[in-house]
Parts: C-alpha cells; structure tokens; sequence
C-alpha cells in the first residue's frame, strides 16, 4: 500500500550518504513530499473509495450514498 511504499522509499534515502547522488538524493526527496502532499492522500483515498464502496455490488445504493457523503465531509 502507498503507506509502506512512501516507507521504503524514506528507508532507501536514508541509506544514501550526503554526498553521494545528490541528483538522486534531491529526486527522491521530492517523491517523498509529493507522497506526503494532501492530495496525493486524497486521490489514494478516493481510488480506494471507488473499488471498495462504488463498484462492491453487495452494497445497496442507500449503503453507497452514505459513504459517498462520508467521504466528502472527510476532505471538505
């Protein structure tokens, strides 16, 4: 899952030395606020959103439309 992914990568930095592929160093850098950014979160939780709640057909469009409110509140 992205959480674990932004993990390895904060992990790979980590075990770069200062001086040693800076360009590399400064890129990964840049992933990791972007993996930190509000809306990268906001598009995770919206893909997770549309495969668990809008395509489960167990759910009932009642059960669906909680949700769907649910989760606008969360990023209003």
């Amino acid at each position: 899952d992205a959480h674990r992914a932004l993990e390895l990568l904060e992990e790979y930095h980590s075990r770069l030395s200062a001086t040693q592929d800076k360009q590399l160093r400064n890129a990964i850098e840049r992933v990791i606020r972007i993996f930190k950014s509000r809306l990268f979160q906001a598009l995770l939780d919206i893909q997770e959103f549309y495969e668990i709640t809008l395509l489960n057909d167990q759910k009932t469009p009642h059960q669906k439309t909680i949700e769907t409110l649910q989760i606008a509140s969360k990023w209003e």
